[in-house]
């Protein structure tokens, strides 16, 4: 029974050692582009999530969308997605890219928003300040 378990863990041992990585695809994007494209994407797809319903009215598709911005196919960014899951260091760096794009983004609303805040709070108080007659102003 012992030489029956020692042989089945010699065949699985023999049979997973020679695994075989995917090759670089031909069109290769490189971590730049494929960290753009994964950015539009997951971006598109949070948007579709709050409001689907805007895509459908425009007739928008996002995976057409993203093809047609960065003038690729479905096959060719499958191959590269592929590779770079085959790839885990590859895949790591990429995922740190897209993360380092979505703060930057991030940033830029917060940004934006902390502005228009900002200038609501200014109109808010200069509508709320009550009109002065100017001839009791003091003088200087």
């Amino acid at each position: 029974m012992r030489f029956l378990i020692y042989l089945i863990a010699l065949v699985l041992v023999v049979s997973c050692s020679d695994v075989k990585y995917l090759d670089r695809p031909e069109d290769f994007y490189g971590d730049d582009k494929m960290a753009d494209i994964l950015t539009d994407l997951y971006l598109m797809e949070a948007a579709m999530t709050t409001d689907r319903g805007m895509f459908t009215d425009l007739k928008v598709l996002p995976n057409e969308y993203i093809y047609k911005k960065y003038d690729t196919d479905s096959l060719t960014f499958k191959e590269n997605l592929f590779y770079y899951s085959d790839n885990v260091e590859d895949y790591q760096v990429l995922m740190e890219k897209v993360k380092e794009k979505m703060n930057v983004i991030k940033d830029s609303i917060t940004v934006r928003e902390q502005r228009d805040l900002k200038k609501k709070e200014e109109m808010y108080r200069s509508e709320s300040e009550p009109l002065r007659d100017p001839d009791d102003l003091p003088e200087n």
